[in-house]
């Protein structure tokens, strides 16, 4: 069993017990208790748990807030990077949105454009665009998120595999200079991915919060993002260190 889907297995459980024992981990994984040891220090190092005596427990701090808290959290930040991107987008373009509260706010500022075409596996942005006249939209299929109105998996994947477009608008879960950009779910992510790969230009959508904040699972590096388009109150330390390693940053402000 790889390292990714070891640390997968190891968050499931924690979610499901708050706390799990390095002997039951083995067992249940069928590798060393040596190898858990390894896995846990490397997810203590991100925030998600924390190492007990015999064991680890969830440090539940840093774990993705539900849907409804992220709504309602940095609205202002999130409305202007959501024009801001909203202003990139064309008629006649082809794009992905992702899942997350910013980029329906992206949304339901794109209702006016013509001849776009929508993908995305966000029931929200889906219903959103449904009655936008000259807007297509391509709903993935795949296992229903119900908390977070998200489609993923394999399915989700298969679904949109031969499709290729102009602009890739993505979500964030976490983004440090050193992990790059990260999230908090293994089958979301790895769509993420697939969307990243098929576009012509990526765009990440991350207010401040979501700066030095390292998620679980890789959406992506550094490099195969082109632009990141946040707000004023991201450290300009952090922007001129993107900006070095070649990322155009987009500051959204009033």
């Amino acid at each position: 069993m790889l390292q990714e889907e070891r640390h997968r297995r190891i968050i499931e459980e924690l979610e499901r017990n708050d706390i799990v024992r390095i002997s039951q981990l083995s067992e249940r994984l069928g590798v060393t208790r040596q190898t858990i040891r390894r896995d846990l220090s490397e997810l203590e190092k991100t925030g998600l748990i924390k190492k007990v005596h015999g064991g680890a427990l969830l440090n539940k701090r840093n774990l993705e807030p539900s849907y409804s808290d992220r709504l309602s959290t940095n609205v202002e930040e999130k409305e202007l990077i959501a024009k801001n991107a909203a202003e990139l987008v064309e008629d006649g373009d082809a794009i992905f949105l992702d899942v997350g509260t910013t980029t329906l706010m992206m949304a339901k500022q794109l209702k006016e454009k013509k001849n776009l075409t929508v993908i995305t596996n966000f029931l929200l942005i889906a219903m959103e665009l449904a009655n936008a006249p000259e807007v297509k939209v391509i709903l993935s299929g795949g296992e229903l998120r119900g908390e977070e109105f998200s489609l993923s998996g394999p399915i989700s994947i298969r679904s949109v595999k031969n499709i290729y477009i102009d602009k890739a608008f993505v979500g964030v879960g976490g983004l440090s200079l050193e992990s790059g950009f990260t999230d908090y779910h293994l089958n979301e992510s790895e769509f993420r991915r697939m969307m990243i790969e098929h576009a012509k230009k990526t765009y990440a959508l991350a207010d401040h919060s979501k700066m030095d904040i390292v998620a679980i699972y890789k959406s992506a590096d550094l490099h195969e993002i082109d632009v990141l388009i946040t707000d004023g109150k991201t450290p300009g330390s952090i922007i001129n260190k993107l900006k070095e390693k070649g990322m155009e940053v987009i500051v959204s402000r009033k």
